[in-house]
């Protein structure tokens, strides 16, 4: 049957079916027709079903290939979109009957054994260890090989068929010649059901190209086609194969030739990334070690050397044990090349950017954290450069949400990628490794939050400072979110602390007969109004918990209006406040911890005692193991929030002026903040500027 020309049928022959393991045989008359079960297991047989998809394409056609064949075609038929046959076709030498019952009956048996080059020394040989044939059962459930071979001058056929429901047992069928000239065709039967993704994908081709990359440069002559596309490395090898040197252990000075790692890089992602163990002459006989994730270079690494020409599967599968410093000297060469591929990739895709009058930055980084932010953005630039528009608008917009999305909310960075540049999913994901691995989103986003905190302690210092914003500041509409939003304020460790619903009663049942009618919970702040309908002035009495496994803490924060000043009365309220509360018989017993926060932008000398006392923080003013009860003044919750971030100041270069903290106002609070402060901004007056400086950030990290 001439090349591309597939039978789906058996071939014709006189006499009755025979059955045998569930497989429907051909019969044939004499001694031709036979039987045969493996010398193994049926576990070690069913194993090559979790082979890999496109190792098990590589391997019928290697046994093609190892035929003598010139031509070998790799055919995908479909139904409704899914595969349901696979048919290889080669013109080798094929198999006669005597061979085939041979090959077939013994598990890692096979004539290849001991022969280096295929038969008339014409090329090559790849497989030695009698299992290539077993690899299709990866693939589909009911196998057969439709066989020509010439014998005496004179062609002759061979049926053979096996079932993945009875793996151990096969059958092999001496028939007449079912074409006219020699070569092989293996059919495969997908099961409804089985899905063959990695043979459905863009890149499955590439992949197949891979393995047989070397061979396929060393004899042009030979032809292999995969789902209707010649194979062809010299259309996605990017420039030539690079020898890298290796720094190898005193176990391998006197191997001549010296192993070597073979860099080859490729134009299109490839999903298949293991290093491929081969022998000298670059014929992959196995995969080894891990996926290489990397989201710049597309490559494979061949690892090469003689002293794998005769190694057996076990020996294969054992590498890390008898070749474990040759590994390690592999995989160091291969990660230093990549570093330095990838290094030079993104220059050039920099340097072209800056050609364009796109690139967004200018001039040396001000801070450690501009050079990372600049890095990031390089970094991933580089990734999605086949993602940007190719000119125009789009081109600049891309790059321009990039930048933006790393210098204000890394988060949004890969919802970009996808939702606008349509990064593929692998990308999108060895872009998501190799950032995690560096921490340069981790820094940033870390920068972000120091900026933010630093605008919103100057952005309240300055409403504090200024006698007519200050009248002008609601506790309850105003102050109140702004402070819900950064409990960083009362410590790093309540920043995530949630709100406990339960908690209202119990507050609320002591709130009036300690605190007095003038104070609200944050719950029941939407019910307090003036006539004009504006949220009235009020105290309010804030509360979080949050709790582990062990224990439990809880605050409680009474924010004080700036025209009250703290004195003896409200200390005492306070303290009966938080008695009443942790000797309520809900919380009686209870292992938990109660901090009580009374914070006042005005406290009196009258309370200086309770709160500046021997060998206790200032500000404490009543200390027990169950609870603690605090007085802060606004001047003082900033100067210790402040201190907190100072050192991360001086990295960052950042400063909070007046312009930049008024700005952050705007952008962050505008419902917030004394309409004064709004007005100037939305008319563009010059109370406080609008020159906010590249490090200011419109989005909150609370």
């Amino acid at each position: 049957m001439p090349m591309g020309e597939h039978d789906t049928e058996g071939p014709s022959h006189s006499g009755v079916e025979v059955r045998a393991a569930s497989v429907a045989v051909p019969s044939q008359a004499g001694p031709y027709a036979t039987e045969f079960q493996l010398s193994v297991g049926e576990g070690k047989i069913l194993q090559f079903k979790k082979k890999g998809q496109i190792a098990a394409v590589a391997e019928l056609v290697w046994n093609a290939l190892d035929a003598n064949a010139t031509l070998v075609d790799v055919e995908l038929r479909r139904e409704w979109d899914a595969i349901t046959q696979i048919v290889v076709t080669d013109n080798g030498d094929g198999m006669t009957p005597e061979r085939a019952r041979t090959a077939f009956a013994g598990y890692g048996e096979t004539w290849k054994t001991g022969k280096t080059h295929t038969e008339g020394n014409t090329r090559i040989m790849h497989g030695r260890n009698g299992e290539g044939r077993l690899f299709a059962l990866a693939l589909g459930d009911r196998l057969t090989w439709e066989s020509v071979a010439e014998v005496d001058g004179s062609l002759v056929g061979v049926w053979i068929s096996g079932n993945a429901d009875h793996s151990t047992v096969w059958q092999a069928q001496k028939t007449e010649p079912a074409r006219d000239r020699t070569g092989t065709t293996v059919r495969i039967d997908v099961p409804q059901g089985k899905t063959l993704r990695r043979l459905e994908r863009d890149d499955a081709a590439a992949n197949l190209t891979a393995k047989l990359a070397f061979y396929l440069r060393a004899y042009p002559d030979v032809c292999v086609t995969f789902d209707g596309k010649r194979l062809d490395p010299s259309e996605i090898i990017v420039g030539e194969p690079i020898d890298l040197p290796l720094r190898l252990p005193d176990d391998y000075a006197h191997e001549d030739p010296a192993p070597v790692v073979t860099f080859v890089e490729w134009n299109q992602r490839m999903s298949e990334r293991r290093m491929l163990i081969c022998n000298a002459d670059g014929i992959a006989l196995y995969e080894q070690g891990r996926e290489w994730s990397d989201s710049i270079v597309s490559f494979t690494p061949y690892l090469r050397s003689n002293l794998f020409n005769d190694t057996s599967v076990e020996d294969l599968h054992g590498l890390p044990m008898s070749h474990g410093g040759l590994l390690d000297a592999a995989a160091q060469a291969v990660q230093e090349h990549l570093s330095l591929r990838g290094a030079q990739i993104s220059a050039a895709v920099v340097r072209q950017l800056k050609d364009e009058g796109i690139y967004p930055y200018s001039g040396p980084p001000a801070s450690g954290t501009q050079a990372i932010e600049r890095q990031t953005f390089d970094v991933v630039v580089t990734v999605a450069r086949d993602a940007l528009a190719a000119k125009g608008p789009a081109r600049r917009l891309s790059v321009k949400l990039i930048q933006t999305a790393l210098e204000s909310s890394p988060g949004d960075l890969h919802t970009i990628l996808e939702k606008v540049l349509a990064l593929s999913d692998e990308d999108r994901r060895h872009l998501k490794n190799l950032l995690d691995r560096t921490d340069l989103t981790h820094v940033i986003e870390a920068a972000t939050t120091v900026t933010n905190r630093l605008n919103i302690i100057g952005a309240l210092r300055k409403i504090f400072a200024d006698p007519h914003l200050r009248k002008d500041f609601r506790e309850v509409d105003q102050l109140h979110p702004m402070i819900a939003k950064n409990l960083w304020l009362f410590g790093d460790d309540w920043n995530m602390a949630m709100s406990e619903i339960g908690l209202t009663n119990v507050l609320q049942a002591h709130l009036e007969e300690q605190l007095g009618g003038d104070v609200v919970l944050e719950t029941q702040l939407d019910t307090v109004t003036q006539p004009d309908g504006r949220t009235g002035r009020v105290d309010i009495l804030m509360f979080r918990s949050r709790r582990d496994d062990s224990s439990t803490e809880r605050l409680v924060i009474e924010l004080k209006r700036p025209s009250v000043k703290v004195g003896k009365k409200e200390l005492d309220q306070i303290k009966g406040y938080a008695r009443a509360i942790v000797d309520d018989p809900q919380y009686s017993g209870v292992d938990c911890k109660w901090r009580f926060y009374l914070i006042t932008y005005e406290y009196s000398d009258k309370i200086l005692r309770d709160i500046r006392q021997k060998d206790k923080p200032e500000g404490l003013a009543d200390d027990h193991h169950d609870y603690e009860v605090w007085v802060k003044s606004w001047g003082e919750i900033l100067n210790t929030a402040e201190r907190k971030l100072l050192f991360f100041q001086k990295q960052l270069n950042y400063e909070a002026t007046d312009d930049r903290v008024t700005q952050h106002l705007r952008e962050s609070y505008s419902r917030y903040i004394p309409e004064a402060l709004a007005e100037d901004g939305r008319n563009g007056a010059a109370t406080s500027g609008n020159n906010t400086g590249s490090e200011t950030s419109g989005t909150v990290h609370p």
